[in-house]
């Protein structure tokens, strides 16, 4: 597994795999505009998610949603959501542990979905409100960072 054997080459990989999986042409090009800024802030910067917690209007999730193109806004504009196949049931089960702890250093949770032991959904929104949040946005940003094994034919499908 390349991920084990070479961790210097398998991050440049990673990383050429986030920008595909992203829809992005330049494996030089960096990030979506703002996503570096959105994971250096913190959920628990923001206090506890509380039916007081501000939602977001269009024009800010708009602006928000530049830096996150893997995540697509439900009709309603009251979760997020990101889906992809794994690799395998164990890359899908990596992933997710990586998702719990993030969100357990945020303080913010999302709705992991598995289907057909490799198919990944995750469903980010601020319940407490019902609707979306910066906590969401921060969180999305964060997922966004994490290492994935994805399915080469999913990759393939995406470009």
């Amino acid at each position: 597994m390349l991920v084990h054997r070479y961790p210097a080459a398998s991050l440049i990989v990673l990383g050429a795999l986030r920008q595909l999986q992203t829809g992005m042409s330049s494996l030089l090009s960096p990030g979506p505009p703002g996503s570096d800024a959105l994971t250096k802030q913190s959920c628990q910067s923001l206090g506890k998610c509380t039916k007081d917690t501000p939602g977001l209007s269009d024009l800010e999730l708009q602006k928000h949603l530049q830096a996150l193109p893997a995540w697509q806004l439900n009709d309603s504009k009251t979760s997020l959501a990101r889906s992809f196949t794994a690799k395998n049931f164990v890359a899908a089960i990596k992933f997710f542990d990586q998702v719990a702890e993030v969100a357990e250093q945020e303080g913010h949770h999302p709705d992991l979905h598995l289907v057909n032991f490799r198919e990944v959904q995750v469903v980010l929104a601020t319940h407490a409100i019902g609707g979306l949040s910066m906590f969401d946005i921060i969180l999305a940003a964060k997922i966004d960072a994490l290492p994935v094994e994805y399915s080469p034919k999913w990759l393939r499908q995406q470009s």
